[in-house]
């Protein structure tokens, strides 16, 4: 008796599951929330000349890079690129031309058809090893987020970082 009591609800819980992924409830196919994030992390120098230019390789980071507090640039020369695999709530760091960027992922979420967003700590250490920024953002996969700062002589660093269960 014992045995068909749970078959039965082995079923009905199959077809509750069935039933809500019919219905949009639930996608198989939403990122895991311990699953490894791939990150693509640019850094670039900007600054302001005659000739305004943006760098080829930033074209897709261009909107943002006209809205302030970037604006007060005109030309951004893109420095390096990185590409890097976060674990949940284990660190990364990685070596810049101005400095170390740290990332950590804290969290990744995705419900239902929304985008999944990606929860981050960020921080920036000048190449004398001091910390300028220590942040937590939360970004939707896919879109860039960029901090920067002002260095000496009119320039400044930026870091755009893009991140992807």
């Amino acid at each position: 008796m014992k045995r068909s009591r749970l078959t039965s609800v082995r079923r009905s819980a199959g077809a509750l599951i069935a039933g809500a992924v019919l219905l949009g409830f639930f996608d198989p196919t939403d990122a895991r929330a311990d699953a490894p994030v791939a990150c693509t992390v640019l850094e670039i120098e900007a600054s302001t000349s005659d000739a305004p230019a943006v760098d080829p390789a930033l074209r897709p980071l261009e909107k943002k890079l006209k809205k302030p507090p970037f604006s007060s640039w005109n030309t951004f020369k893109r420095l390096g690129a990185h590409t890097v695999t976060l674990e949940l709530m284990k660190g990364s760091t990685l070596t810049l031309v101005h400095g170390k960027a740290g990332l950590i992922l804290r969290e990744v979420t995705a419900r239902g058809p929304k985008k999944a967003r990606v929860a981050l700590g960020i921080t920036l250490d000048d190449s004398d090893g001091k910390r300028v920024l220590d942040s937590k953002v939360a970004v939707d996969a896919g879109d860039f987020l960029v901090v920067g700062r002002s260095l000496r002589g009119g320039t400044g660093q930026l870091v755009a970082l893009s991140c992807k269960p």
